[in-house]
């Protein structure tokens, strides 16, 4: 009896130790803000992101992006593919046309820094897996899709990733840590999976948005956790760092 109770023992806390080696949540969203100045404008590119505390968390949905105030989907900036005037221009500086779509962000020099896209992890490539869910082409009547400079203000917008597995640009570590102006966009790539980038003019009043993520522990079949949070555009939001210091806060 006293063995079988030691093996029962010994088998509960081996359970328990791999529980908690392996346990893995949802932490926050983060968002992070450098200035700049393109074409005389003033500038702000704010780079919103998942923090996950384990290792092989993977983002799989962002969606039902709400506001309070519709004023807050309208006034980003973009320089992508469609903001070029004609097939022989290059892309401009504008509020007046764009896409949401990271594959069309163009050239990572000159376009991605003053964009506005969306994202699940990965770089802004024409290889990049984000697509727009249905919501967008219920929108406005459904004319636009994402190729729209402003957001829908309808409380379902939502974005998700079409390749999953081991390889998934949803996964934690799969976002580049790229910088825009020497400063960094994310305070930590290895926990954080960036999920949009919004550029807005500098002093701008403070944008409130709530946003649900659907993620799990990287293991491809299981189902799905849901985390609802509220992140601000402005105002109090934290600066990024003066150097890429991989710590966790």
């Amino acid at each position: 009896m006293a063995c079988r109770t030691g093996s029962s023992l010994g088998a509960a806390i081996a359970s328990l130790l791999a529980a908690t080696s392996t346990g893995a949540d949802f932490v926050r969203l983060v968002v992070t803000a450098v200035e700049i100045e393109e074409a005389g404008r003033q500038l702000t590119v704010y780079t919103l992101a998942a923090r996950f505390d384990g290792p092989n968390d993977a983002v799989i949905m962002a969606y039902q992006l709400g506001s309070e105030k519709p004023e807050n989907f309208k006034g980003f900036w973009h320089r992508d593919l469609a903001t070029a005037p004609n097939d022989d221009a290059e892309p401009v500086l504008t509020q007046d046309a764009g896409t949401w779509n990271p594959t069309l962000v163009g050239p990572i020099k000159t376009n991605r820094p003053f964009d506005s896209y969306l994202t699940i992890g990965g770089e802004a490539t024409q290889r990049n897996p984000t697509i727009a869910d249905p919501s967008w082409a219920k929108a406005d009547g459904g004319t636009r899709g994402w190729s729209r400079p402003d957001l829908p203000a309808t409380g379902k917008t939502g974005w998700y990733i079409a390749a999953r597995g081991p390889d998934s640009s949803g996964h934690v570590g799969k976002s580049k840590n790229y910088d825009i102006d020497g400063k960094p966009t994310l305070e930590n790539p290895a926990t954080d999976v960036r999920l949009a980038q919004f550029v807005l003019s500098r002093g701008h009043a403070p944008r409130e948005f709530t946003l649900t993520v659907a993620w799990n522990d990287g293991t491809e079949g299981k189902p799905q956790s849901y985390a609802t949070e509220k992140f601000t555009l402005g105002g109090e939001t934290k600066p990024a760092p003066a150097g890429a210091n991989g710590a966790k806060s």
